[in-house]
């Protein structure tokens, strides 16, 4: 089994995942199970949901690094993004005032994505817009490649 993990995986992955830990919740629901064992599966589903943001957020920020790594005119440059902050590197892949938006959203997710990683805080997430943004950026990621052949 290849070691990297497309987008289409991961959300076929978690609609999976998902779906059965929110199947549960409903027969808790309707068979008024205990509010404890509610309060559990709720907590349950809110991890499940921080955990695929961590990763699909980690799909965005790899779409990031490369996209501002192909706008670097040599390897040593290339190598030396790494160490740039995130916002520098997100300017680079994204530049100008009509991705001004976009980097904001990014940036947002990207402090709630350090709060999960590290077990702090965990939020409610909107896991379809974060798949739909990722999978803008591969897009774009796709047509600079292009470009660049």
């Amino acid at each position: 089994m290849s070691a990297s993990i497309s987008l289409g995986e991961l959300r076929a992955a978690y609609r999976r995942t998902s779906s059965r830990i929110y199947r549960i919740l409903e027969d808790g629901y309707d068979f008024s199970a205990e509010d404890a064992i509610i309060v559990a599966l709720d907590r349950d589903a809110l991890i499940i949901d921080a955990a695929f943001f961590v990763l699909i957020f980690g799909q965005i920020e790899n779409r990031i690094n490369e996209l501002a790594a192909i706008k670097m005119e040599t390897e040593t440059r290339r190598r030396a993004l790494r160490e740039q902050k995130f916002e520098k590197r997100m300017e680079l892949a994204l530049p100008g005032v009509g991705n001004k938006s976009v980097r904001g959203e990014i940036a947002g997710w990207y402090s709630l994505r350090n709060d999960a990683a590290h077990g702090e805080r965990l939020s409610e997430y909107n896991i379809d817009t974060v798949f739909e943004r990722a999978e803008w950026l591969e897009a774009i990621l796709g047509d600079s490649r292009t470009a660049v052949v």
